[in-house]
């Protein structure tokens, strides 16, 4: 009878903390740099494109990431998306030939502009958008689309099979799915998040808290990526507290997990809700 009494004064709700500071200063719509091959290859994320991992551990398909873009059983791009007439290289970020009716603007189209922009701003790459130091310069912020509002350019096309930005299938060789194992997606929008920590795209919820003896089981859905904490409080306006240690999932997926609240159904009143950070 005291649990039943109790369970209706358990309520839960959502509290999301994005756990980032966005300070993204005075960026413009100028490359940084103009191709690939003028500093992108030489900094300290990316690596050779015609080799077969990143500098931060992504495996490419038939030992190339230019084989992931172009091969038929990869990627499948038209050459012509990505080059330009006079030389395959180098590949311009934000020009290219184009095929059919679909413009050519190199890598900026799949790999969104101002979300690349932003996603390195938010990374921490200063030195891009710095004052007169770097080729940004100043001045307004970059604002790229949410990535489940709108599709890069090039996704959906005939002549790639990249398609579905906000990627929320967890299948190989489709939608931004086209590196070995890796099922994280891109950040179009720059908002420091892959696909699958990305709060506008992957789930987060809260499901019922239920008594167990003297304890409650707080049960919630989360993605890979995400750092959760439970907290806690006496009343719903109330200070919140950590209740209990952070849980992080690595992997890439959408798991459920629980944390139960020893002695939590003794209390006169318990009201809940999850931290969530990424990373």
């Amino acid at each position: 009878m005291k649990q039943s009494k109790h369970t209706q004064r358990v309520q839960a709700f959502i509290g999301i903390a994005a756990g980032l500071t966005l300070a993204v200063i005075g960026i413009n719509t100028g490359q940084a740099y103009n191709a690939y091959s003028d500093g992108c290859n030489q900094a300290s994320c990316h690596g050779d494109f015609r080799g077969p991992t990143t500098r931060k551990g992504t495996v490419f398909p038939m030992g190339k990431n230019h084989e992931m873009h172009r091969d038929g059983a990869s990627m499948a791009t038209d050459c012509e998306l990505c080059h330009t007439t006079g030389g395959r290289t180098p590949v311009y970020i934000g020009s290219s030939d184009g095929v059919g009716t679909v413009t050519g603007v190199g890598c900026s189209g799949c790999h969104v502009g101002s979300g690349l922009r932003k996603h390195h701003a938010t990374r921490g790459v200063t030195a891009c958008y710095s004052g007169g130091a770097g080729c940004h310069g100043t001045g307004t912020a970059d604002n790229p689309p949410k990535e489940n509002v709108i599709s890069p350019p090039y996704y959906g096309t005939a002549y790639t099979l990249a398609e579905h930005p906000a990627n929320t299938a967890q299948v190989a060789n489709t939608n931004e799915n086209w590196s070995v194992g890796d099922f994280w997606g891109l950040d179009n929008d720059g908002n420091g998040l892959a696909d699958q920590a990305d709060y506008t795209i992957g789930p987060f919820s809260m499901l019922t808290p239920v008594p167990v003896g003297n304890d409650i089981r707080v049960t919630w859905q989360t993605a890979g990526g995400r750092t959760n904490t439970v907290q806690a409080a006496s009343i719903v306006t109330g200070t919140y507290t950590n209740i209990g240690s952070a849980v992080r999932r690595t992997n890439a997926g959408v798991f459920t997990t629980n944390y139960l609240d020893v002695g939590g159904a003794n209390k006169a009143a318990r009201f809940y809700r999850i931290k969530s950070t990424y990373p």
